[in-house]
C-alpha cells in the first residue's frame, strides 16, 4: 500500500475540486451584495430544491454506473452504459415535464415566493444537470482526471460568467441566478454529448441488464434522500418556522463554512477507491490509522483557522466595499459551527473502510437516517429557541451521532488502532477557538500553536516518519 499513492489521487481531485468549490464561492460576495437576506434565503430554498431533486432524478444511477463501468469489459460494458443512459433520459424528461405541468401549485411550496416560471426554468436545469453528470462520471472511471477537472471547471465558470450578465448586467435579480444556471447546464451538457455518443447505443439495452441495473441502483435512493435531509433540511424548516430572512443568513454561514467540505470532499475522491483496493490487505487497519492521523489533523487546521479569521475574512476590503455584504456580517456564528460540523463528517468518512470491507454497505442508508432524525428534531426544537444558530448547531450534532453510529457498527469487526490522541487533538483544539475572544495577538498565537503541538507532540514517531518520506 502507499499513502504517497492515495495523496496523488486526492490532491488531483481535490485541486479539482478546491477549484470548482472556490469558483462557486466567488458567487457568496456577489449575492450578498446583490440581494437581501430574504431575496438570498429564496435563491438558497431553490438550491435546496435543487439538491432534493437531483437526488430523485439520478436514483442511484449515477453509483451503478461507477461500478459497472470499472468492472465490466468490451460489449457488456457498452450495454451497462447505454441502459444506465437510456433509463436516465427517459426518468428525467418525466420528473420534469411533471415539475413543468405543475408549476403552479408547487412553486410557492418550493421557494416561499408564487413564481411558476422560475420552477419552469428549474425543471430545464434538473433534467440538463441529470443528463450531463453520467458523461462526466464516464470520464472518472476511465481515470481521465484532466477531463473531468475541465468539464466541472467549464461548468462553474459558466455558471459564474452567466450569474454576472443575467444578475449584475441585466439587473434580473432571482430570476437571472436561475438563467444563469440554465445557461451553463445547457453549455455543458452540449459538450458532453460526444462522451455519450461515442460510448452510447441503444439498440444495446436488454432487460436482463435493465433489472440489474435497478437492483443495484434503487437503493442508494434512500440513502442519498437522507444525505440531503442532512444538508439542506435546515434551508426548509428555517424557512417554515422563521422566514426567508434566517434561511438567507444560514445559507450565507454555510457557503463560509465550504473550506471544510472541500478538504473533505478532496481528502474522499481519492480516499473511497483507495480503501477499496486496500482494505482487506494485512496491514491496512494500521496505514488507515495513520492516513486518519493525517487528514483529520489537516482538516481541524483549517477549521481553526478559517474560524479564528472568518471575521477578518467576511470584512476583506474589495474596492469600497467588503467581500461579504453587510447585510449577512451576523452569519459568522454559524461558519464555526458549520466548520465543526464538517469534522464530523471527516470522522465519519474516515470510518468507512470497515462498512466497505466487510460489506456490510446496507448500514450506510442506517447511518445517514440518525443524522437526518437528529437533524430535523433538534431543529425543530432548537429553531423556536435560538433562531438560525439553533439550526447551525443541529447540523453539528446530526454529523457527530451519524459518525458515532459508523463507530459503534465497525469498531469490532474492523478495528483500526486509531492514535486517539491525534484524532481528538482538532476537536480540543476547537473548543479553545470557542471561547477564544477577538484579540489579534492571542488568535495568532492559537494559529501557530496548532501545528506546531501537532507535530512535535501528538503524532508518534511511525507517524512523524511516515509524514516526512510522504513530504519527500
Amino acid at each position: 500500500m502507499s499513502i504517497q499513492a492515495l495523496g496523488k489521487q486526492s490532491l488531483i481531485y481535490g485541486f479539482g475540486h478546491i477549484l470548482t468549490r472556490l469558483i462557486t464561492f466567488f458567487l457568496l460576495p456577489l449575492y450578498t451584495h446583490m440581494f437581501t437576506p430574504e431575496e438570498y434565503g429564496v435563491v438558497s430554498l431553490a438550491y435546496a430544491f435543487m439538491g432534493f431533486a437531483l437526488i430523485l432524478y439520478r436514483y442511484g444511477m449515477d453509483s451503478a454506473l461507477m461500478k459497472y463501468a470499472v468492472q465490466k469489459e468490451g460489449q457488456e460494458k457498452g450495454e451497462y452504459i447505454s441502459t444506465i443512459y437510456g433509463l436516465q433520459v427517459i426518468s428525467s424528461v418525466v420528473f420534469s415535464c411533471i415539475l413543468f405541468f405543475s408549476r403552479n401549485i408547487i412553486a410557492k411550496i418550493v421557494l416561499g415566493v408564487d413564481q411558476p416560471t422560475w420552477i419552469a426554468v428549474l425543471s430545464g436545469v434538473l433534467l440538463l444537470d441529470a443528463l450531463w453528470n453520467l458523461p462526466i462520471l464516464l470520464l472518472r472511471t476511465e481515470e481521465k482526471s484532466v477531463s473531468f477537472i475541465a468539464f466541472n471547471l467549464t461548468n462553474v465558470l459558466s455558471t459564474m460568467g452567466f450569474n454576472v450578465f443575467f444578475v449584475v448586467i441585466l439587473r434580473m435579480g432571482i430570476l437571472g441566478v436561475l438563467l444563469a444556471n440554465l445557461a451553463a447546464s445547457s453549455i455543458v451538457f452540449i459538450l458532453s454529448l460526444p462522451i455519450i455518443i461515442k460510448r452510447v447505443n441503444f439498440r444495446n439495452i436488454k432487460p436482463v441488464t435493465l433489472k440489474i441495473v435497478l437492483k443495484f441502483a434503487i437503493p442508494f435512493l434512500p440513502a442519498g434522500i437522507f444525505t440531503m435531509i442532512m444538508e439542506l433540511a435546515n434551508r426548509y424548516l428555517l424557512y417554515w418556522m422563521a422566514g426567508t430572512q434566517e434561511v438567507g443568513l444560514y445559507s450565507a454561514g454555510y457557503k463560509l463554512g465550504i473550506f471544510g467540505l472541500i478538504v473533505v470532499m478532496g481528502f474522499n475522491m481519492g480516499w473511497t477507491p483507495y480503501f477499496l483496493k486496500w482494505g482487506k490487505e494485512p496491514n491496512a487497519q494500521k496505514d488507515f490509522s495513520q492516513i486518519a492521523t493525517f487528514f483529520l489533523g489537516f482538516l481541524g487546521f483549517v477549521i481553526v483557522a478559517v474560524s479564528l479569521w472568518v471575521s477578518e475574512i467576511m470584512r476583506f476590503p474589495i474596492g469600497t466595499g467588503t467581500l461579504i455584504g453587510e447585510q449577512f456580517w451576523s452569519a459568522e456564528n454559524v461558519v464555526f459551527c458549520i466548520l465543526f460540523a464538517y469534522f464530523f463528517f471527516g470522522t465519519y468518512v474516515i470510518q468507512l473502510p470497515g462498512i466497505f470491507t466487510r460489506e456490510i454497505t446496507n448500514w450506510i442508508p442506517i447511518f445517514r437516517a440518525i443524522g437526518a432524525t437528529v437533524n430535523i428534531a433538534l431543529n425543530i426544537f432548537l429553531i423556536p429557541r435560538y433562531g438560525v444558530m439553533g439550526s447551525a448547531w443541529s447540523t453539528v450534532f446530526a454529523f457527530l451521532f451519524m459518525s458515532s453510529s459508523v463507530f459503534i457498527r465497525s469498531r469490532k469487526i474492523y478495528p483500526v488502532p486509531y492514535n486517539w490522541f491525534a484524532c481528538l487533538y482538532p476537536a480540543i483544539f476547537m473548543g479553545i477557538v470557542f471561547v477564544t475572544g477577538d484579540d489579534v495577538w492571542i488568535r495568532l498565537v492559537i494559529t501557530f500553536s496548532y501545528p506546531t503541538i501537532w507535530f512535535l507532540f501528538v503524532i508518534n514517531k511511525e507517524e512523524r516518519s511516515a509524514l516526512k518520506s510522504f513530504i519527500k
